[in-house]
């Protein structure tokens, strides 16, 4: 298929190209990276995850895909083949392919496979990337820290959201003295610190993660980042339900319908009374409150 008829929208449902070949009796897991914002789970190969990581935590990045197509010539350095390792796709419909070459900035033969594919993908209109690490260690390694903490958080936990962020709303807010102001007996500082990096990696507060997160970091809030409350849920909020996640799809009266993202362990269509789901659920932040694209296939041959 020529490059200019490629359409995103069959790369996203596509197959990743590489087939390992292991042998005879040994089982290959390949790496997958499970995408927390945009509930996809492409393939990573080593020198690519952390470039997932990054992209993941960005709120513009829409879908990842791991290793989608094949780029090759009829003649010249593309005659080999190109694959690239991850595609991104953004909000504003940007197309960025990554390639995690170990080769990258050195002279080898793949050198000229690797600026063919350059030439081509900035021909079709896409960005080409290089990656090589990331640029700022420290703000990578704050990034992987707060990682740990996006998942749901426990209901208990859950009902800290609003109290930290009405105290950083105002003014800025060391780490410390939120801390200070909601932990007591039930509630100890390590859950409260908890809450705290899952808003960081949210968005719904924000710092300079370019310097090192100690205690005296100061937290403000985002309003633009703000979760729509539950009486503004309405068809296409983005919410979390336990340790899951779904999209509204109807509303009649009180009762509303979610559709579960697909799990392995659950998906499909629930209902829920507004009330009801005003205690199990939390809406995802304004910047994630999105389409879900479709997540990419994946099988080995055993």
């Amino acid at each position: 298929m020529p490059v200019a008829d490629i359409d995103v929208r069959d790369l996203v449902r596509a197959q990743p190209w590489r087939r390992h070949l292991t042998y005879r009796g040994e089982r290959l897991d390949l790496g997958i990276y499970a995408a927390i914002s945009t509930g996809q789970s492409p393939v990573a190969t080593d020198g690519i995850w952390e470039r997932m990581e990054l992209a993941d935590f960005d709120p513009t990045v829409r879908s990842m895909i791991g290793q989608p197509f094949k780029l090759r010539a009829e003649q010249g350095p593309g005659k080999a083949g190109y694959i690239p390792d991850l595609m991104l796709v953004s909000s504003d419909g940007t197309i960025t392919l990554v390639d995690s070459s170990p080769t990258a900035g050195e002279l080898c033969p793949s050198e000229r496979v690797l600026d063919w594919a350059e030439e081509v993908i900035k021909a079709r209109g896409w960005t080409y990337e290089w990656w090589t690490g990331p640029k700022d260690a420290q703000h990578y390694t704050n990034i992987k820290a707060i990682r740990g903490f996006c998942r749901p958080m426990h209901p208990v936990q859950q009902a800290l959201i609003e109290p930290i962020l009405v105290l950083c709303a105002d003014t800025e807010q060391p780490i410390h003295a939120v801390e200070k102001s909601l932990t007591h007996e039930k509630m100890p500082q390590p859950m409260v610190r908890a809450v705290i990096q899952h808003l960081l990696w949210w968005g719904d507060l924000t710092t300079d993660l370019h310097r090192p997160i100690t205690t005296g970091t100061r937290l403000r809030t985002d309003a633009a980042a703000r979760r729509p409350a539950p009486d503004q849920w309405d068809v296409g909020t983005r919410l979390i339900i336990g340790r899951k996640r779904g999209t509204v799809v109807r509303c009649e009266g009180d009762e509303l319908a979610v559709d579960l993202d697909p799990s392995p362990f659950e998906r499909g269509e629930r209902r829920f009374d507004r009330e009801e789901l005003t205690e199990k659920a939390t809406a995802l932040p304004t910047a994630y409150q999105r389409p879900l694209l479709p997540a990419q296939p994946f099988t080995v041959s055993r």
